[in-house]
């Protein structure tokens, strides 16, 4: 069978640290003889070019980068991508796949696969972003309140967090007029089949998880009953609930409890961790809060190791992977029960979910867990277990399989 996927990531930039998943998935199928690999991405250098990598067939694809159209996108913050069709039907043609996988709608190739229909294209579910620009701004927080909030020379270079939010808000009446041109979507959890069979009811959804790390296989959490380190991966949009982190450290640091909560992924000068701060009248610092930047998939598996807890605390996710990482780990896991999140955890057997928005509940249950070692032993061997079951090459493999020859099957019937 010959996969083409078309993927956000750039095999041109060494540097990128994030989709360690879909990495991971390619890895897995090329090592089995029964599949051949093509991967679509986007040119850093704005040049078309082919090559195989480790049997991997490569194709960058240029876009159309006008000086109007790159301004127009800018200031309108309307995420408009074009793509010399003739450069993706030449794709198509050339690698000759049997089914071709998109990773995300909300990426520039969300609109071009559409005109697609000699071979089946399934998406692959990622995040939402119809359901999340909804949840951008916390409570407390507004597009008007951040953007006053926001750096002289971020508003003048007109990328404040206020303008990310309408590129996000843009990028979802896209996805939502995506949804209804796609016959099959790939998803893993209630919520993305609730929200796909509501924008896309004509479709066909299909179960399949996703495979993590190779680092992450590999360890177990154990209980030390040392220091309360609290631990969170994390990227810079405001919905991910950097001000949810605040208020509960301030609430433990205010009674006392000695702890350190490091976030990765993030540094410190990034524009979010100021406007929370300001917004609040609070320090992280002050609070015990470290931002610790990027760090390779071998630096987070120690510092989870070394974690009592690790806490998510996102105002609305699917399925986030630093969350199942971590539940992999066996690292006792807190998250919010929001989006697809409660199909990840259930509460008090393999983590805990807390109330979106809710430092107080999130502060007491770290401070009344932190020394319950009998608790977070057991919590930690059934996050173990599940994430295994659940993450279990095989059985993704075996979902992916029975998907694919279905939507072929399907596509075969429906075209002719």
């Amino acid at each position: 069978m010959k996969i083409l996927f078309f993927s956000y990531l750039s095999y041109d930039d060494n540097h990128y640290k994030g989709g360690g998943w879909v990495n991971s998935l390619i890895n897995v199928l090329i090592e089995k003889t029964q599949y051949e690999i093509g991967v679509v991405y986007i040119a850093k250098d704005n040049h078309y070019k082919k090559y195989i990598c480790n049997n991997i067939s490569y194709y960058a694809i240029p876009l159309k980068q006008s000086t109007f159209l790159k301004y127009y996108r800018y200031i309108t913050r309307t995420p408009v991508f074009s793509f010399d069709y003739s450069i993706i039907n030449s794709v198509i043609k050339d690698f000759t796949p049997d089914i071709v996988q998109l990773f995300g709608m909300e990426t520039p190739f969300g609109g071009v696969l559409t005109e697609i229909t000699s071979v089946p294209v399934v998406v692959h579910i990622q995040g939402i972003c119809t359901a999340y620009y909804e949840k951008w701004f916390p409570m407390g927080f507004s597009p008007k309140r951040v953007w006053w909030k926001s750096s002289l020379l971020d508003k003048l270079r007109l990328s404040t967090l206020t303008h990310q939010y309408e590129r996000f808000y843009n990028l979802s009446k896209m996805e939502r007029a995506y949804f209804k041109n796609y016959n099959y979507y790939l998803g893993r959890t209630r919520w993305d089949y609730s929200v796909s069979r509501l924008l896309s009811p004509g479709s066909k959804y299909y179960v399949c998880d996703e495979l993590l790390r190779a680092e992450f296989y590999n360890k177990k959490w154990v209980y030390n009953g040392g220091k309360l380190i609290i631990s969170s991966v994390t990227n810079g949009e405001l919905y991910k609930g950097f001000d949810t982190i605040l208020r509960t450290s301030h609430l433990l640091a205010g009674i006392g409890v000695e702890f350190e909560w490091n976030i990765y992924g993030l540094s410190a000068d990034s524009a979010v961790v100021k406007i929370v701060e300001s917004c609040l009248q609070l320090k992280y610092m002050e609070n015990h809060v470290h931002f610790c930047g990027k760090k390779s998939a071998q630096e987070i598996v120690d510092s989870l190791l070394n974690s009592t807890f690790y806490v998510h605390v996102s105002h609305i996710d699917n399925s986030p992977n630093a969350l199942c990482e971590a539940m992999l780990l066996g690292v006792p896991s807190i998250a919010t029960y929001v989006g697809g999140i409660p199909s990840i955890i259930i509460d008090k057997v393999t983590g805990y979910l807390v109330p979106d928005s809710e430092p107080y509940s999130l502060a007491f249950l770290i401070k009344s867990l932190y020394k319950s070692e009998d608790a977070l032993k057991e919590i930690s061997d059934m996050a173990h277990l599940s994430a295994l079951q659940r993450h279990d090459e095989n059985n993704i493999l075996d979902q992916l399989q029975k998907a694919y020859n279905d939507i072929i099957s399907d596509f075969s019937k429906c075209r002719f």
